[in-house]
């Protein structure tokens, strides 16, 4: 439950890439292609599907409003929309590969690890597609105090 955009797909793109590679590298699974990239790909779909059924930002959002105008609220926005994700395509990557029966077993190694990680990168993309002021909004705003 979020608003599309090329920018959001890119993310979730970026984010599948690091999930699936950092919990490859961390398993030591060597990276093969034909398990590489349809493991992405349950990650990329995994996080899409997620994002429409539910509202993580919402959630994230209504447990930082007693931080209220703080500046580093954001980042614990992002932490914890980062930790329904992360978790979601991380079971999931689990189950794909092994099953009911061993996907707790393979999961749980991994997971605190995918979590920094995926909140590292999540931090990173919120930089790099932050809206930044142009100069007329910088001037304009001096010229207003």
């Amino acid at each position: 439950m979020c608003t599309w955009s090329r920018q959001l797909i890119l993310q979730d793109v970026i984010l599948a890439l690091v999930i699936n590679t950092s919990a490859t590298l961390l398993t030591g699974t060597p990276l093969a292609w034909s398990t590489w990239y349809p493991f992405t790909c349950v990650a990329f779909m995994t996080n899409v599907i997620a994002q429409l059924l539910l509202p993580a930002g919402s959630w994230a959002h209504t447990l930082t409003s007693a931080l209220g105008n703080a500046s580093w609220r954001i980042y614990a926005q992002i932490f914890l929309e980062n930790l329904v994700f992360v978790t979601i395509i991380s079971l999931m990557e689990a189950f794909t590969q092994v099953g009911v029966a061993g996907m707790l077993d393979a999961w749980w190694p991994t997971y605190l690890w995918l979590v920094l990680i995926g909140y590292v990168t999540s931090v990173i993309l919120y930089l790099a597609f932050k809206p930044r002021s142009t100069t007329y909004e910088k001037t304009r705003s001096t010229e207003l105090k």
